[in-house]
């Protein structure tokens, strides 16, 4: 059973494959699936191709895929349960509905677990670890790709060359999430191993895009000669095989990569490349994003007007991208119903037909003017309610993803649910603070267009940083910037992670400092970071703000002032927690206002142990 089922997958994906029209073999197979000769094999066998190839009407390939899993647990065939799982999940992805893609992933993995199936759960796990990528959950991501590998290896496996390509992809995905987590050396090791199994599987177009990956790797390296023969290794390859939507995204990198190294002239020809590129292809990120480097480039180089038109088009695409992401999985479930209703409505309408012979004239008069009536309120109401809950669903999704945008989710939910947040005590949390030295006087003399856009310069980054750890910002008040670790999820190694956090910011700040800008002031900043108990909460019922509370955040506040540019001072509860990882030097038993003599310490970096590991 296992193997037939393997042969029809395969078998499916070939006929798309060869003929490019999806969409045309959906439409013969709705044909065959209409006609009541299937038994329960041929109908999974038909089902199985309507929600794969079904790509005008993805509510009604949900429903295709629905019905698999119910007639697949009927059967209690596994192997077919997994892969309707998977169609499923995939559908639900190409929805926008990440969550239930995510749980319906997870179920496939479990079927195909039960069933021995090594080759089927790896793929699932693989499935669910992208849309974790997807739905910015990196630290879930990466160990979901880990467990996808894990399986993939195994001899068995690795004995099929579908299980070869699929262990190549885990690999290259898992290489890329490392890219935009910014762990280049890692992301080069899953690469070349990916390349090399992607040879192995005969995939010349993977294996173009791996040498595009590495050169985006050498670039987050520093070694800007590599990056740059590398990615134009893989525009010429891509381009050679008409792989263009690859193509774009290449030349992006090497926009940017031009855009580090100065050489603008190169990086706004080859950004203008990868935009004209874009717009062949219809691709709206790519557009928004070739967007955004040649305004860069422009307003570097002087072209303000130019400049100017980059941005509008950067910022006109990305808008349109935002709305296109509202989640209507709820209409669209609403549509799968009055589908539902409709065809029962003709089902009825067949059986009374079938026994309007035995029926009088009158009964059968007053029959079919219900069914009209039936029918035209349904397509009224169908019409209404396409109207309305596409309205409603628009303002909701914009309302959450702004609510969402100034709360944790965890709090966002409960505030949506209840009306209110009660406030919740975190007895383990590190909370940090930031101060730009000489920003007042800066506030006095610079243009406060200028001094708006360095300090988002500097708190972009921030921010991405505060992703990368899985910090929560909490927020920021002038050149203020405050963050915790540790809530509104409990976390063992919340100071750890604080403190690496804080080494990064360092970073960035002193590689801010070297890279000439006229368009930003250059800040030199204090850290300061302290470990406790706090309280958190939303405070009032208008302009919701999500705050701490407690002494642990005023001595934090306190470890800031008195610590000096380009210094993380730490309490000592702080201290205690990470001596065992981290250098950090005594300062002393020192005054502190409104608190009296604290211990302080400063952190030195990463011990060398700790690195090693």
């Amino acid at each position: 059973m296992k193997q037939s089922l393997i042969t029809v997958i395969l078998v499916l994906l070939t006929w798309v494959t060869l003929n490019a029209q999806a969409q045309s073999i959906a439409d013969s197979l709705k044909l065959i699936y209409a006609s009541d000769t299937l038994n329960d094999a041929g109908r999974l066998k038909v089902l199985n191709g309507l929600a794969f190839n079904e790509s005008n009407d993805m509510p009604l390939a949900l429903s295709y895929a629905e019905e698999m899993i119910h007639l697949s647990s009927k059967l209690d065939s596994l192997g077919w349960l997994g892969n309707a799982y998977l169609q499923k999940g995939y559908i639900l992805l190409e929805l926008g509905d990440l969550d239930a893609a995510a749980e319906t992933f997870y179920l496939s993995a479990e079927a195909a677990k039960k069933n021995g199936e090594k080759l089927e759960e790896g793929a699932a796990m693989v499935a669910l670890a992208d849309t974790y990528a997807e739905a910015g959950e990196h630290h879930r991501s990466e160990q979901s790709y880990l467990n996808s590998i894990a399986l993939l290896r195994h001899p068995e496996v690795q004995d099929r060359i579908q299980g070869v390509r699929q262990l190549a992809v885990a690999l290259f995905n898992l290489g890329d999430l490392y890219l935009t987590v910014r762990e280049p050396a890692k992301a080069q090791k899953c690469l070349r191993e990916a390349g090399s199994l992607f040879d192995k599987a005969g995939d010349k177009t993977a294996s173009f895009s791996v040498i595009g990956n590495m050169g985006r790797s050498y670039a987050g390296l520093g070694d800007y000669q590599k990056a740059e023969a590398h990615l134009l290794r893989a525009i010429d390859l891509l381009t050679e095989v008409e792989y263009f939507g690859h193509v774009s995204a290449y030349q992006e990198s090497l926009a940017e990569l031009y855009l580090q190294t100065g050489d603008y002239q190169k990086g706004h020809q080859v950004a203008l490349k990868s935009l004209n590129t874009g717009r062949k292809l219809g691709d709206k990120p790519q557009i928004s994003k070739s967007s955004k480097i040649l305004a860069r480039l422009d307003s570097i180089t002087g072209n303000y007007q130019e400049a100017y038109e980059h941005l509008n088009l950067h910022m006109a695409y990305k808008d349109s991208m935002d709305l296109a992401t509202v989640d209507m999985t709820r209409l669209e479930r609403e549509k799968a119903e009055l589908q539902v209703q409709k065809q029962e409505s003709e089902l009825q309408l067949q059986a009374v037909q079938q026994k309007r012979q035995q029926l009088t004239i009158w009964v059968v008069g007053i029959t079919a003017l219900l069914l009209t009536v039936i029918a035209f309120g349904s397509y009224r109401r169908y019409r209404f309610i396409k109207n309305t809950n596409q309205i409603i669903s628009e303002e909701r999704d914009r309302s959450d993803n702004l609510l969402q945008n100034i709360l944790p989710k965890q709090t966002a939910m409960e505030l949506k649910k209840l009306g209110r947040v009660r406030a919740q005590r975190f007895d383990e949390v590190s909370v940090l603070f930031t101060d730009f030295k000489g920003f007042t006087s800066h506030a006095e003399s610079l243009d406060p267009e200028k001094l708006v856009e360095s300090i988002d310069y500097y708190f972009s980054h921030f921010d991405t940083i505060m992703d990368k750890y899985g910090l929560e910002k909490i927020k920021t008040v002038g050149d203020a910037y405050m963050c915790a670790s540790g809530l509104p999820y409990p976390s063992d190694d919340h100071a750890q992670r604080i403190v690496e956090a804080a080494l990064e910011i360092l970073e960035f700040v002193e590689a801010a400092k070297k890279v000439d800008s006229e368009d930003h002031v250059r800040f030199d900043v204090r850290i300061g970071i302290n470990s406790g108990a706090v309280v958190a909460g939303v405070v009032g019922t208008k302009k919701f703000a999500y705050d701490i509370w407690g002494d642990t955040v005023n001595i934090a506040s306190r470890m800031e002032s008195a610590s000096e540019e380009g210094k993380i001072n730490i309490a000592e509860n702080t201290f205690e927690l990470v001596k065992n990882d981290f250098d950090c030097l005594f300062r002393g038993n020192m005054e502190v206002k409104n608190r009296g003599k604290l211990n302080m310490y400063y952190v030195l970096g990463k011990k060398f142990k700790a690195q090693s590991a």
